[in-house]
Formats: structure tokens, C-alpha cells, sequence
């Protein structure tokens, strides 16, 4: 992933924050991960789906 990418990464997940959604490290990693070509969408839903729900 080069650096120009990385930037428009962040800047989308920091305008995700702006609305009002919860952007954890996690999804960020996640997201670095799928761009990089490192996981599928279908393998990094399953991935998702798997972890333990957070407690509101």
C-alpha cells in the first residue's frame, strides 16, 4: 500500500468517525489488510463474523 493510499484510507475512516460511527484500530488494520491484497472480502467477512461481540 503506498503512502497516497494510506492517507485516503485515513481520511475516509476519519470522516466515518465525523458521521458518527465507532472506527476502531481493528478496522483499520482491516482495511489495510483488504487494500494490501493481504485478505478476500469473503474471507475477511468470515474473519468478522467470527470475533466475540463487543458489549454495548
Amino acid at each position: 500500500m503506498s503512502e497516497r493510499e494510506y492517507e485516503a484510507l485515513r481520511s475516509a475512516l476519519a470522516s466515518t468517525r465525523m458521521e458518527g460511527f465507532d472506527v476502531t484500530e481493528q478496522t483499520e488494520k482491516d482495511c489495510v489488510r483488504l487494500m494490501s491484497g493481504e485478505v478476500s472480502v469473503a474471507d475477511l467477512v468470515k474473519e468478522i463474523l467470527a470475533r466475540p461481540a463487543k458489549a454495548v
